[in-house]
């Protein structure tokens, strides 16, 4: 039994899953930060009407960046608090290749571009074929010469807008359905659980990323 916690954006969710099945999920989508009010209350919600017990947690994963600074920190304390208190492992997961295995699902042969906002014209980004990495997760400052190359591309993320706006390319498709979900951490937790491949409590941080510019995206 692993539970899954995703805070990289305004999304706040968490899911529960059972050896590589998703057992439930709670999603909530507020215009404002809600995290540090909200994931507790989502978790202790979802074991609940799951009759499930904490004690029966087996491992925590998280998406541990890059995205917002609070929401990241926040999230990375519940884990570990949550771990640290069961005996039980963390699994760190990019929010990125998180978002990026929900949009295989719906789009299995397309090129995805999945990007979150950082400030001005910025963006956290990855891009992946199925699960060849084209490009690496990493800030970048948005212009029409870096995405030439590429054909098709399928943009996910919370950075939509602001790409439509920046790149004006009517070869580039956009889904707004595809959103940060805990749900996107499922296979991958599963993998790395049965491979024992943990990542160490007391030095685990959030993965920010190198930023362009001193202070935080949310």
């Amino acid at each position: 039994m692993i539970l899954h916690l995703e805070t990289s954006t305004k999304i706040c969710s968490v899911a529960i899953s059972r050896d590589n099945t998703l057992i439930d999920y709670l999603d909530a989508n507020p215009d404002q930060f809600i995290h540090g009010e909200a994931l507790t209350v989502m978790i202790e919600s979802l074991l609940m009407r799951n009759k499930l017990k904490i004690s029966d947690l087996k491992a925590i994963s998280l998406a541990n960046g890059p995205g917002s600074y609070t929401g990241l920190r926040i999230g990375l304390s519940t884990a570990k608090g949550l771990a640290i208190g069961l005996s039980i492992p963390i699994i760190a997961l990019s929010s990125l290749v998180c978002l990026i295995e929900l949009a295989n699902i719906a789009y299995p042969n397309r090129v995805i571009a999945a990007a979150f906002e950082a400030r001005r014209d910025e963006v956290f980004m990855r891009i992946q074929r199925g699960k060849e990495v084209l490009l690496k997760d990493q800030p970048l400052v948005i212009n029409a010469q870096l995405f030439s190359h590429y054909e098709g591309l399928l943009w996910v993320g919370d950075a939509n807008d602001k790409i439509r706006e920046l790149l004006n390319n009517p070869k580039m498709d956009f889904d707004e359905l595809v959103k940060p979900s805990a749900r996107g951490q499922v296979a991958l937790a599963h993998d790395r659980y049965v491979k024992g491949m943990f990542d160490e409590i007391e030095t685990l941080i959030p993965n920010y990323t190198k930023a362009f510019y001193s202070g935080a995206t949310g």
